[in-house]
C-alpha cells in the first residue's frame, strides 16, 4: 500500500533529529496516515522505539560510504513505494536523497534541523567543501522546486541558511519540533544511582559542535569555589578522550563524570541543579526544553540557530557571552539564586511545542504539497 509518509535516514542513532522524527512518525500514524521508516542500516539504539503500525524499510547498505552508496537503493525504494512525500536527513548529505527524490518525481518535504556552521565542522576537507558545495546548490534548487518545501527547526535556522544560500528567508517555512512534556516528565522519575552531591548536567553527543571545552574551562573557575560540587556530562562521541585528557589536565578528574551514552536521560536532569548548554551552534535544542518542562534552570552560551528560541528569546533561561569567565559567574548566580520565570508564561510557551502543535504545522506543509 502506498505510504503517505517516508522518512529517509541513515540509520536510528541516539540524536535529537531521530528522536523527533519518531515522534513525528507516531503521531502521523494515529492521525491515520501510512508511514515508513527508511534506513540505509537498520540499526542504532532508537531502533527499538520504532511506534508501532511504521514500516520499517532497510536497504541494508555498508557502513563503508553508507550516505553516497545509499543512493540506488533509496531509488529502488521509492520508484515501487511512491510515498506521497519523503523527509529525508541524511547527516551532512541530505542532497544524495534529495537527488534520488528528483529523479523518481517524489515529493519532498526537506527540514533543516541544523544551522549551517555544522557543515564547516565535517573534518575530511574534501568532504567538507563537497558539503558545502551541495548544501548552497542544493538549498537553491529545493526552495523553487515544483515538487516540495524547505523548512527549518527555528527562525534563527531559517535565517542562517538563507544568508548562506543566498535565497529568500520567507521560501523557507518553521516546524517546530516536538516535545512529550509528560512522557520527560513520567520517564524523569525512573530510579537510577544519582550523585549525593550537587551536579551540573550537560547532554550531548561529544563533538566539537557542543562546546564542552569551554564548559570544562568554565568549570574548573567555578569549582574553586565550590569543592562540592560536581558535573556530570551525558553522551559518547569522538572529542570523548580529549575531553576525558582536558579535564584531567584542569584538575577535575574527581568531579567531572563522563557518563557516555544513557537511554534515558531524565532523571539525571530532573536532580541537576541546573542544565548547562555551550553549543557552538544548535538547530532548535530539545534538551533546553526538556529541562524547562522538569523546571530545571537552564544556562547557556550565545550561540547560531535556534538555541534562544527554545528559551523565548532568553526569558526561560541565562544566556551568556562565549567565554568561561562568564559562564562560570552564570553557574554561580544560578546555584546561588536558582531561576524565576512566570509560571504562565513558561506553560504557554511549552505550549507551542505540543506534539499536537508541531503536527499541525506539518500537516499544514504536507497539504500543501499533496494538492
Amino acid at each position: 500500500m502506498r505510504p503517505d509518509v517516508a522518512f529517509a535516514l541513515p540509520a536510528l542513532a541516539g540524536g535529537g533529529v531521530e528522536r523527533v522524527y519518531l515522534d513525528l512518525a507516531g503521531a502521523m500514524v494515529k492521525e491515520g496516515l501510512r508511514v515508513d521508516f527508511v534506513l540505509a542500516r537498520a540499526e542504532g539504539p532508537l531502533l527499538a522505539q520504532l511506534p508501532q503500525g511504521v514500516r520499517l524499510w532497510d536497504l541494508g547498505v555498508p557502513r563503508r560510504l553508507r550516505l553516497l552508496r545509499a543512493y540506488t537503493p533509496l531509488g529502488v525504494y521509492l520508484a515501487p513505494a511512491r510515498p506521497r512525500v519523503v523527509l529525508p536527513v541524511w547527516d551532512y548529505l541530505d542532497w544524495v536523497p534529495l537527488q534520488a527524490a528528483w529523479r523518481s518525481r517524489t515529493p519532498f518535504l526537506w527540514v533543516l534541523h541544523n544551522a549551517p556552521a555544522y557543515l564547516k565542522d565535517v573534518p575530511n576537507p574534501v568532504k567538507r567543501h563537497t558539503a558545502l558545495w551541495a548544501a548552497r546548490q542544493t538549498l537553491k534548487r529545493a526552495v523553487n522546486h515544483p515538487l516540495g518545501r524547505v523548512g527549518a527547526v527555528s527562525r534563527g535556522v531559517a535565517q542562517a541558511f538563507a544568508r548562506f544560500g543566498g535565497v529568500p528567508e520567507e521560501r523557507i517555512c518553521v516546524l517546530p519540533n516536538p516535545i512529550h512534556v509528560d512522557r520527560v516528565r513520567r520517564l524523569s522519575h525512573e530510579n537510577v544511582p544519582l550523585p549525593a552531591t550537587p551536579y551540573f548536567l550537560a547532554l550531548g553527543r561529544l563533538h566539537p559542535q557542543k562546546g564542552f571545552s569551554l564548559l570544562l574551562e568554565a568549570f574548573s573557575i567555578f569549582a574553586k569555589h565550590h569543592p562540592d560540587v560536581h558535573l556530570l556530562i551525558l553522551g559518547e562521541g569522538p572529542e570523548r578522550p580529549r575531553l576525558e585528557k582536558l579535564a584531567h589536565t584542569l584538575g577535575l578528574t574527581s568531579r567531572v563524570a563522563f557518563l557516555g551514552f544513557v537511554v534515558n536521560p531524565y532523571p539525571y536532569l530532573r536532580g541537576a541543579k541546573a542544565l548547562v548548554i555551550t553549543s557552538r551552534y544548535e538547530g532548535f535544542s530539545m534538551v533546553a526544553l526538556e529541562a524547562l518542562a522538569l523546571r530545571v534552570p537552564v544556562v547557556a552560551v550565545e550561540s547560531e540557530g535556534g538555541l534562544l528560541e527554545a528559551l523565548g528569546d532568553g526569558r526561560f533561561g541565562i544566556v551568556t557571552p562565549r567565554s568561561p569567565q562568564a559562564l562560570a559567574h552564570a553557574m554561580e548566580r544560578v546555584l546561588s539564586d536558582g531561576f524565576a520565570w512566570d509560571e504562565t508564561a513558561l506553560k504557554d510557551h511549552l505550549n507551542q511545542y505540543s506534539p499536537e502543535a508541531a503536527l499541525r504545522s506539518y500537516m499544514s506543509v504536507l497539504e500543501e504539497i499533496w494538492r
